[in-house]
């Protein structure tokens, strides 16, 4: 059933209707046909052939794609703050690491602080970081997050010139 102008200026919505058969089959009878050509073929034996087919599929994982946001965070496993920190002072990046949840917070500077390490040092968000938690495996990277950018900050800290 479409219920629409030719032109496309309707507001009414096209709708599609498929219409399905509903009527019994003879499909019983292939099954009877199926048992009388192999008798081993018992409702008990159907009946332990599909539980162990079920018991089987459940083992096997279809492993999906990872999430982007765990993605970006995995580098922190091998990460080390101090040496990463020590790096950047060589380089002349005072950046402070930032964490954009609902608001951007800087671990290891206070509230009040805030405004003042943010304009005389800058920051760089650690990608990856939501205020949606995604997994099991996205809360624990941006828990470790966390604390590398307090471990990092709090070097980086002694270098910014406030």
């Amino acid at each position: 059933m479409v219920d629409a102008l030719a032109s496309g200026a309707s507001d009414r919505m096209v709708v599609e209707v498929q219409v399905l058969s509903w009527a019994p089959t003879n499909s019983y009878r292939r099954g009877y046909r199926l048992i009388r050509k192999f008798p081993s073929l018992t409702p008990k034996t159907l009946l332990i052939a599909a539980s162990l087919l079920a018991l089987t599929s459940g083992c096997a994982s279809t492993a999906g794609p990872i999430d982007p946001y765990v993605q970006q965070l995995q580098w922190l496993d091998a990460a080390d703050p101090q040496a990463d920190a020590n790096q950047a002072v060589k380089q002349n990046d005072t950046r402070l690491l930032g964490l954009a949840t609902r608001s951007v917070s800087i671990p290891g500077i206070d509230k009040k602080d805030l405004l003042k390490y943010e304009e005389a040092c800058g920051v760089q968000l650690i990608e990856g970081i939501s205020d949606v938690v995604r997994s099991d495996e996205h809360l624990r990277l941006m828990q470790k997050a966390r604390s590398y950018a307090l471990q990092y900050n709090a070097i980086i800290k002694l270098h910014c010139k406030i």
